[in-house]
């Protein structure tokens, strides 16, 4: 009985750690000598899908589950979804590492050889592991081994593409944001009684959208006509704002 309860403890342990988690941020450099930091790269509204390899020949099915994945979303989300390849403990050099993807036809946006890129900041190693880290910084997709699949890793991406930020300083009480990414629209349920105004920025801060439609205290905002892309929506009732960042 001792032992079912410990089970069943831990269980539910990994299951509250798995809900949500904050990646980890890192500067480093990749193969080709190109800086990358990984929370610039969110903030800029990029998705990544993130693979640890030994490298070795298991290896490859599970990288090429994760390089399929993120290049399905190519024509739907260009240059949004990028695909990573990182060696395990760091102890490869980059060539070899550059080697046996090139062996296996994985070519991905960028490959490390740098121990700051650490599976144990996701649990632990396991050959490979795949993880997906949405704009907000948040994981979608952490799997091992054998169990990483070309559909987990799509679903993990579609969250990580549906997922929203506040960015408010000063935000207003009791509004939230929904964004109904499959049919374009946005809804914002508020109990407001002063005036609101609502205002969609792209990322060079240009205006692009005023519209929406309000009923009672729901909003609804069409956003199928915007370019695919990182947006900004601003909302402004009288001295308090609320900010909301989102990926059409």
């Amino acid at each position: 009985m001792k032992n079912i309860i410990l089970t069943t403890l831990i269980l539910m342990f990994v299951a509250i750690l798995s809900v949500a988690q904050t990646a980890i941020d890192f500067t480093v450099d990749d193969c080709n000598g190109t800086s990358y930091n990984l929370y610039s790269e969110l903030d800029a509204g990029n998705v990544i899908v993130l693979c640890w390899v030994m490298p070795c020949g298991p290896c490859a099915t599970g990288a090429g589950y994760a390089q399929d994945a993120a290049q399905s979303f190519a024509g739907s989300h260009p240059g949004i979804v990028k695909f990573y390849l990182a060696d395990d403990f760091a102890n490869s050099d980059c060539s070899y590492l550059n080697g046996w993807a090139g062996n296996y036809q994985l070519f991905p946006e960028a490959s490390f050889s740098n121990s700051l890129i650490s599976m144990n900041d996701y649990g632990g190693p396991g050959m490979p592991k795949v993880v997906v880290i949405g704009p907000d910084k948040q994981v979608y997709y952490n799997v091992n081994n054998n169990q990483i699949t070309e559909a987990g890793v799509v679903d993990g991406i579609n969250q990580a593409l549906s997922g929203t930020v506040s960015i408010s300083d000063n935000p207003i009480d009791n509004i939230s944001f929904n964004y109904l990414y499959t049919y374009n629209k946005i809804e914002l349920k508020h109990s407001i009684s002063t005036p609101i105004s609502i205002n969609i920025f792209n990322n060079i801060g240009e205006l692009v959208k005023t519209d929406h439609i309000e009923d009672l205290n729901s909003i609804t905002i069409d956003v199928k006509d915007l370019n695919k892309g990182l947006y900004i929506l601003k909302i402004n009732s009288g001295k308090k704002r609320s900010t909301f960042r989102f990926i059409r």
